[in-house]
């Protein structure tokens, strides 16, 4: 698999255009951000680009799941690792991170405000920063380990180890600000991340 990796966000056909405004300028600045973040600490250069994708829900047996994602991976370009932010949750996975990573595709939950109208845009990217962007460099973190020619107990093992310590509190995320420069919990920060240098 090449250095390639599309970050593809799903959502509802008659959300989408909603979503595109009040979403897709952080997560358009998130896979910048990754892209800087493989160079810097996995020494990778890695082509990240994304883009939003409106699915129609199916019927009962064609329903939005990792089954799905995986159809739709084969169907795109061979070589590029699909990771896919979405609207739902896994219904199994061996992520504890309300993530799946799986042979060339990876998916995360996408955790939106609850009460949308009641909640200002700089409280929403919060959000994205504290609860969403730790968990897609989860994910992310698999494949970068992977394309590096690691070992599935370290490409795979090893970040559900780093996971289960910054759950515990035993080890601090990693916060940048909108500049990628090193930053706070308790300062203002764009971004955050597992620690690579525990991997």
């Amino acid at each position: 698999m090449g250095k390639k990796v599309f970050v593809i966000y799903l959502a509802k056909n008659e959300e989408w255009e909603q979503l595109q405004a009040e979403d897709w300028e952080y997560v358009s600045s998130m896979i910048r951000f990754f892209k800087w973040w493989s160079g810097r600490f996995f020494d990778l250069d890695v082509d990240i680009s994304g883009d939003i994708l409106p699915v129609i829900p199916g019927k009962i047996f064609d329903r939005v799941g990792i089954a799905y994602l995986a159809r739709d991976h084969k169907d795109r370009e061979k070589g590029v690792f699909h990771l896919y932010l979405t609207y739902f949750r896994p219904t199994w996975s061996d992520c504890k991170t309300e993530g799946y990573y799986g042979d060339g595709f990876g998916m995360a939950y996408w955790k939106r405000p609850k009460d949308k109208e009641n909640m200002h845009e700089i409280q929403r990217m919060e959000l994205f920063a504290s609860d969403n962007c730790p968990r897609v460099s989860h994910v992310l973190a698999h494949q970068l380990l992977k394309m590096k020619g690691k070992t599935k107990q370290n490409y795979f093992g090893s970040v559900h180890e780093v996971w289960e310590k910054h759950q515990s509190k035993k080890l601090p995320f990693l916060y940048f600000n909108s500049e990628y420069h090193r930053t706070r919990e308790d300062a203002p920060f764009r971004f955050s991340t597992i620690d690579p240098g525990a991997l």
